[in-house]
């Protein structure tokens, strides 16, 4: 790791520039304060690998039990819970911001939708579909990669999965990024209440889908939501079953779209990696987790301490507000070696932590990973000279320092023989 002059003082994870690129942030932390408080935004950073998985493996002093939409910065969400109130479902969280015993109760009616055999028996039909969407361009020698690959493909699997309609995905995609717009703590007042207004309709249209279940059930996730039922024999509740589908929608396209186009970037970016990899397609599975690491799409997560507590040999208090900066700890030197290089052979790759650690590991993580792993592999078959489209921009992240995702992806290339 090359020694930085920058003080922390420089940093805070609320600049625009910081989310844009953060890894100098991280670098400094790494350097000088592992655990970091940051004044411009209330949070406890903790920036290291060790330090990061003590704190998620000890769920009941650092708890995910803080309200995202109140605790976290943004505009006053009462505007927001009346509306709810009046049109649409103020539903309470399930299964991310919780902990047991209410976690445990959720995370067992859906800890069996991604499991490893299922998604190995999906891989025919998520190659299929990778296929497709490729066909849709690949005359052209050139594609607008993240809205004609990166969005459709995920999008596509989870609404299959979820048993709803294929040409509603539009509405999906616009009620996803409602749900993550209004986690960020710079969002406008009235920009919140536009995606309350979304959030409802998303809420309406899958109550209407949930009653049709409850009548028509097929082979689906939906239908056995709404056929799953509490230890006392009870039903889950709309805003229960809203509540998890909402998890589902959200965790099952926005960060797979967003690291789709962020690992062809790196490829394009690193064509002695690409070469080794078009090489060895072997080697695609071991790449997904280099990049996962590399740039993760989910770059933190937040906590809060229950009592008063020493992490590193730094005394945080009760009640701080904790940011574990997934992003940070998995470029942790420490842990990878030159952690800022992308290394497709890299032997602990899959020891990031992108997809979280402890009890609220990521539900749709081998999902994630085969469609990453088809994806590139189809890509890599198919195309060759891959690089950026010089008629666009050159491809700038979406505002967040919760999600690392990119707004736009244009590329040109060959067809392979």
């Amino acid at each position: 790791m090359k020694e930085t002059q920058a003080s922390l003082a420089d940093f805070t994870i609320a600049d625009p520039a910081v989310q844009e690129c953060p890894y100098d942030y991280y670098r400094v932390l790494h350097e000088r304060e592992p655990v970091h408080y940051d004044p411009h935004t209330d949070l406890w950073m903790i920036a290291s690998y060790e330090l990061a998985v003590e704190a998620l493996t000890n769920w009941k002093v650092f708890s995910s039990v803080i309200d995202l939409r109140r605790d976290v910065g943004g505009p006053d969400p009462a505007e927001s819970d009346a509306l709810f109130e009046k049109e649409g479902y103020l539903v309470r969280d399930v299964l991310t911001q919780v902990d047991p015993p209410r976690h445990t109760v959720f995370r067992k009616l859906v800890d069996r939708t991604f499991t490893g055999p299922v998604v190995r028996r999906m891989e025919e039909y998520l190659t299929q579909h990778a296929g497709q969407l490729i066909d849709g361009f690949i005359e052209r020698g050139r594609c607008d990669f993240f809205n004609e690959f990166a969005v459709p493909l995920p999008l596509g699997v989870i609404a299959d999965q979820l048993g709803v309609p294929q040409e509603d995905m539009p509405r999906f995609k616009t009620w996803s990024d409602a749900f993550i717009e209004t986690l960020g703590i710079m969002l406008s007042p009235q920009r919140k209440l536009e995606c309350t207004r979304l959030i409802i309709e998303y809420q309406h249209y899958f109550v209407d889908r949930i009653e049709e279940k409850k009548s028509n059930p097929e082979d689906d996730i939906l239908s056995g939501l709404v056929a799953a039922r509490h230890e006392d024999g009870s039903e889950l509740s709309t805003e229960e079953l809203l509540a998890l589908v909402q998890q589902l929608l959200v965790a099952g396209n926005e960060t797979t779209r967003n690291h789709l186009a962020k690992s062809l970037l790196l490829l394009i970016e690193n064509p002695e990696q690409q070469e080794l990899l078009r090489e060895d397609l072997s080697l695609a599975p071991n790449f997904v987790e280099e990049s996962l690491r590399l740039e993760s799409p989910v770059q933190g997560l937040f906590r809060v301490t229950t009592e008063d507590t020493t992490l590193g040999g730094c005394e945080i208090p009760k009640g701080a507000k904790i940011y574990v900066a997934y992003g940070a700890a998995n470029r942790d030197d420490n842990k990878f070696p030159q952690a800022d290089t992308l290394d497709v052979r890299r032997r602990n790759a899959i020891r990031h932590l992108a997809f979280s650690h402890g009890i609220h590991r990521c539900i749709g993580q081998m999902l994630a990973r085969k469609e990453l792993e088809i994806a590139i592999r189809a890509i890599l078959t198919r195309m060759t000279d891959i690089a950026l489209d010089e008629a666009f921009p050159h491809p700038a992240h979406a505002p967040s320092f919760i999600l690392r995702g990119l707004t736009s992806l244009h590329i040109t290339f060959s067809k392979a023989a």
